[in-house]
């Protein structure tokens, strides 16, 4: 006999007794699957639902991090070259003109 709890809990999603059972039998299978896994199974996984998600996986990130502050700084080193001589170039030229 169940409990009024129970009746409830059931009714509110009509589940029954055999459907709960079979969501048991479900979800036990599904934690003896996962926890037979091993890493190269769980990580294809992960990098599967990351690229569902966010549309890249976190490997990729990380490496387009890495390649995007390498860029950044080569960026900034020749930026302050150029400027530093554009602004020799410009005051002299300046000075010359004077």
């Amino acid at each position: 006999m169940k409990t009024a709890g129970e009746e409830e809990a059931y009714g509110a999603v009509n589940m029954t007794a055999d459907k709960r059972v079979q969501c048991v039998v479900c979800l036990s299978d599904a934690e003896i699957e996962a926890t037979t896994w091993s890493i190269a199974d769980t990580d294809c996984v992960v990098n599967q639902l990351e690229r569902e998600i966010y549309g890249i996986t976190s490997k990729d990130k990380m490496r387009f991090t890495k390649d995007f502050s390498v860029h950044l700084f080569e960026l900034k080193a020749w930026w302050q070259a150029i400027s530093v001589h554009e602004l020799q170039k410009t005051i002299e030229q300046c000075v010359i003109h004077f």
